[in-house]
């Protein structure tokens, strides 16, 4: 699969609160369906942009906020009052190696990260590692077709190659969602066994 890193100059792009339009937290924030969770893991943080809002509706959680830049973990651990308070916490991975205990999570969440991996199938593997048995994670990705902005449509995935590589990581229960104009929105289930 063709994919396409997101250029770290532009980091003032991702504080755009336009964003928040068409990349909806509260929608997201229901369709993740974790009310009551603890540890949250953010892959392809950002400058912590979803991480920020996660945490103000999740006010008990702590959110590993993880990214590939040293660009972005420096601009969160500047920039943001919720790392000093220790309700965010910054952390630099590899796209497919990410250190955090097995089971750590309630949930996992990657926003616009699909189309710049380079190996969906290994990050999707680590994303399900840290997740708890029970445990729900959300991807959030750019829809299949031409949209007023976003990437170039051969590095945009369709739900059913969002869902097979969900499901080859190991999770259940896939489910599509609504309601997000220029992004597909998918969840799934840690399954309780594993």
């Amino acid at each position: 699969m063709a994919y396409q890193k997101f250029n770290p100059e532009k980091l003032e792009k991702l504080n755009d609160p336009a964003r928040a339009e068409t990349l909806i937290p509260d929608l997201m924030w229901k369709a993740l369906g974790v009310p009551a969770a603890t540890t949250l893991v953010e892959i392809g943080a950002g400058t912590g942009f979803f991480a920020r809002r996660f945490s103000s509706l999740a006010p008990q959680a702590t959110v590993h906020a993880v990214d590939m830049a040293q660009v972005m973990i420096d601009w969160m651990n500047s920039n943001l009052a919720e790392v000093a308070e220790g309700a965010i916490v910054p952390l630099l991975v590899d796209e497919t190696t990410i250190d955090l205990a097995d089971g750590i999570a309630d949930a996992v969440y990657m926003i616009n990260l699909h189309h710049e991996l380079a190996d969906p199938e290994a990050t999707y593997r680590e994303a399900v590692r840290l997740l708890k048995p029970g445990g729900r994670i959300l991807v959030v990705d750019w829809v299949d077709r031409e949209t007023p902005r976003g990437p170039r449509l051969d590095i945009r995935a369709s739900t059913d190659e969002l869902k097979s590589v969900l499901e080859e990581a190991g999770v259940s229960e896939v489910e599509i969602h609504e309601g997000l104009p220029w992004h597909h929105m998918v969840t799934a289930t840690k399954p309780e066994d594993v």
